[in-house]
């Protein structure tokens, strides 16, 4: 009996060193990451923006990043940080990392304007618009004007169709779509077309099989109307007033 009561009584106490020691192991973990955490626990020192650039101004962009810091190695919000960096203009992409013991590194890749976009905004090769505060650089010849919600529609559109006037020796200027759905490009020659809103294709394939024979008219086509059953309307350049 006498055995018995000294192996439960060390039972008991294996359990409650152990309890104890988890207590504390706990408690000092809590100490611990309390103390990492902090915001003036080894604070950043230093931020690295990666990638070489034509238009972002990194010293804005430094100071962006600087002012959105919201605490140390540890405890500083990356996510916060991306934000911050994606809202700068010509960024992007943004990636942050940290470095140890003080740094950030900023992965930026640039944003790539393929046109302009309205009177003060740029197209980027994703069809996302975006509108730099300081200038534009120099402006993309060709030019956008629409809803930004068709942004991405309208440059599908201007691929496809730019392959297709090439193969004419042609090029596609500017594009536009109105309110009411209807297609407008200029070709660089200066050539308007009309589109409309149904069959675009189709039309633009109609005009495309006899433009060369257009073109070898005496007079050069300066409007083309796409809006009719079984053909189209031209306006020679001579016609034109105003």
């Amino acid at each position: 009996m006498k055995g018995k009561k000294t192996n439960t009584w060390k039972r008991h106490w294996r359990l409650w060193m152990l309890a104890g020691f988890a207590l504390v192991s706990g408690a000092g973990i809590y100490v611990l990451a309390g103390y990492f955490l902090h915001p003036h626990t080894l604070p950043i020192h230093s931020i690295q923006i990666k990638n070489e650039f034509r238009n972002l101004d990194k010293v804005s962009l430094q100071q962006v990043l600087v002012k959105a810091i919201d605490g140390g190695f540890f405890s500083v919000d990356l996510n916060k940080l991306r934000d911050a960096a994606l809202s700068a203009p010509w960024v992007a992409e943004a990636k942050v990392t940290r470095v140890w013991p003080d740094k950030l590194v900023v992965e930026v890749v640039e944003q790539k304007p393929i046109a302009l976009w309205g009177a003060d905004a740029l197209l980027n090769e994703r069809g996302e618009v975006f509108r730099p505060k300081k200038g534009m650089g120099k402006p993309p010849p060709l030019r956008f004007e629409g809803d930004e919600d068709k942004a991405r529609l309208m440059l599908d559109f201007f691929i496809t169709e730019q392959k297709a006037f090439r193969q004419q020796g042609k090029s596609i200027r500017d594009v536009r779509l109105d309110r009411r759905g209807e297609w407008r490009l200029k070709l660089a020659d200066g050539t308007t077309i009309v589109v409309g809103k149904e069959q675009m294709d189709k039309r633009i394939r109609r005009l495309l099989a006899v433009y060369s024979a257009l073109e070898q008219s005496e007079k050069r086509p300066l409007r083309v109307d796409l809006r009719y059953e079984q053909g189209f309307a031209v306006s020679w350049r001579s016609e034109e007033k105003g």
